[in-house]
């Protein structure tokens, strides 16, 4: 994925991605999770005790300075990307979390949600 540079346009893109999302699961659109990231969810839920609600409030509350990596097309070119470092549950573990809005429709696809293997910058932090 790639990282975009600190610009305000960039802030703005990325502003746009968090607030797209808000308003699809405000609309009443669920969060999907690929096999991959059902997978990591329950160890998240086996070792920290973090559900499906605890990731949903935590996109909720993203903010630009979460973020990671992205916006980018997905493989099949049907989801725009973006990566994030976030911090989840009530012992807010930090994890990676990537996710795409649906490019033609309108859903929310949790491609990872799991520990990080290395650590996370974040161009947009202050």
């Amino acid at each position: 994925m790639i990282e975009l540079p600190n610009t305000e346009d960039n802030v703005k893109l990325v502003q746009d991605f968090i607030y797209e999302t808000r308003k699809r699961i405000a609309d009443g659109t669920d969060i999907t999770f690929t096999k991959k990231a059902k997978d990591e969810l329950d160890e998240l839920m086996l070792e920290y005790d973090i559900t499906e609600e605890d990731i949903e409030y935590t996109i909720l509350n993203l903010t630009p300075e979460n973020y990671y990596r992205g916006i980018d097309p997905s493989g099949e070119a049907d989801f725009n990307v973006c990566a994030f470092r976030a911090l989840v549950g009530k012992d807010k573990v930090e994890i990676y979390l990537k996710y795409g809005l649906e490019e033609e429709g309108l859903q929310i696809l949790v491609f990872s949600n799991h520990i990080p293997d290395f650590e996370m910058n974040q161009p947009f932090k202050n």
